[in-house]
């Protein structure tokens, strides 16, 4: 497999999923200053979406969106409990998981990072404080959002949290988040994805 990926995006997921399951894959880091891929190539030939990740398989398949992709990636080894079962419950409480960080977490995220209007800016924090101000109660009788077991939709919640800093969030004030943070950053997976692609030191 072939994960394309941007530095410090939400492609970092499930880069961390991959390496949690162990599977065999490769690099492809986009550019996002030049425009570009690393070979040279345009992303948009990858992806008409023009996004990462994505992820292709070894027949050539390709698969985008991050929820997608993590749930491909924890099928392939369902012994690992990365995610439970389909048709579950449980899965379809992942999935709920899921559904929030890439929507009242991930994407309330974009004006910070694109040139927003101030209101547009303060907004966008109120929101994310009243996001983190649920997980933070969800996260205090659970050491992951799933319960005690590591799912890839902490994968997605860590790279998330990841920018708060660069953002102007201070997460301090969610005690809950900040150790979930730590526990998560502090896995061997998510150091060698962090570490793959030049983050651990924005801690």
């Amino acid at each position: 497999m072939k994960l394309y990926y941007a530095t410090g995006t939400c492609s970092l997921a499930p880069h961390i999923a991959l390496r949690e399951a162990g599977l065999p894959f490769t690099l492809v880091r986009y550019d996002m200053k030049a425009a570009k891929l690393d070979d040279g190539g345009s992303l948009g030939d990858v992806n008409g979406k023009g996004l990462v990740p994505v992820l292709e398989l070894d027949d050539g398949d390709r698969l985008t969106e991050v929820s997608a992709v993590l749930q491909y990636i924890a099928d392939q080894k369902p012994e690992l409990g990365l995610a439970p079962a389909a048709g579950t419950m449980a899965r379809y409480h992942l999935q709920e998981w899921l559904n929030f960080i890439a929507t009242e977490i991930h994407k309330i995220y974009w004006p910070l990072f694109h040139d927003g209007a101030d209101v547009e800016n303060q907004k966008a924090r109120a929101k994310l404080g009243t996001s983190f101000d649920w997980v933070e109660k969800k996260l205090a009788d659970r050491q992951y959002l799933m319960g005690d077991a590591f799912t890839v939709a902490d994968a997605y919640l860590v790279t998330v949290l990841n920018w708060a800093r660069a953002a102007g969030i201070d997460l301090e004030p969610w005690k809950n988040l900040v150790a979930y943070r730590k526990r998560v950053r502090d896995r061997p997976a998510v150091i060698a994805a962090l570490e793959a692609e030049g983050l651990l030191k924005r801690r």
